[in-house]
């Protein structure tokens, strides 16, 4: 890899480029003037944007050894938690509000999951409600350049928790706050310097 044995990856410098979920576009809402009209968000994220990845080893007796070998098995992949940084109209944590309030109504403790509402339009499918109420979401590293490093892919993603919001009239920084997601699959890709990788 030709590259300074000096460089060194950044912390601040991943983007999530999360995908509606069709059950959250599709809702109406006078706020962003009749829907969400955008495919995807993007987010300034930092924090622990990969979690921990584990296929263990299992211990198999032999003469009067033990051999350890690979499990083939892929655990189940731990909560994903990321902060991120509050947009100065506040519909980014908004749309994640509204994303969990799809599980479990504020208003009422029901969910949207298993009947239809009329907020839903007719074309949404819910012989697997699941479908309309994930997404796929990607954290991708940026260099000190602003070019894409690496992706990591998030699939079956679903939101599982909203963190607080800390306010502090001494603290002069921007807001953040972490979202929490549950998820499936983890894909990665490298983007740049591939050919260099393989040598």
């Amino acid at each position: 890899m030709n590259q300074t044995i000096l460089n060194r990856s950044r912390n601040d410098k991943f983007l999530l480029v999360l995908e509606i979920p069709k059950a959250l576009k599709d809702v109406y809402d006078g706020v962003l003037e009749g829907g969400y009209k955008a495919d995807s968000l993007q987010f300034t994220v930092f924090g622990s944007p990969v979690p921990s990845i584990t296929v263990p080893n299992i211990t198999l007796p032999y003469g009067g050894q033990n051999l350890n070998i690979s499990s083939t098995a892929r655990q189940a992949y731990p909560p994903l938690v990321l902060k991120f940084l509050i947009d100065n109209g506040y519909q980014n944590y908004w749309m994640l509000w509204k994303w969990l309030n799809l599980f479990n109504n504020h208003e009422n403790g029901t969910t949207e999951l298993t009947s239809k509402s009329s907020v839903y339009k007719d074309s949404i499918q819910l012989d697997n409600p699941m479908s309309d109420f994930s997404t796929s979401f990607s954290l991708v590293a940026l260099d000190e350049y602003n070019n894409k490093l690496i992706s990591f892919i998030y699939k079956s993603a679903f939101i599982t928790n909203l963190s607080e919001i800390n306010y502090s009239y001494q603290d002069q920084s921007e807001i953040s706050c972490n979202v929490t997601f549950a998820y499936n699959q983890l894909e990665v890709k490298l983007l740049k310097n591939v050919n260099e990788a393989t040598c």
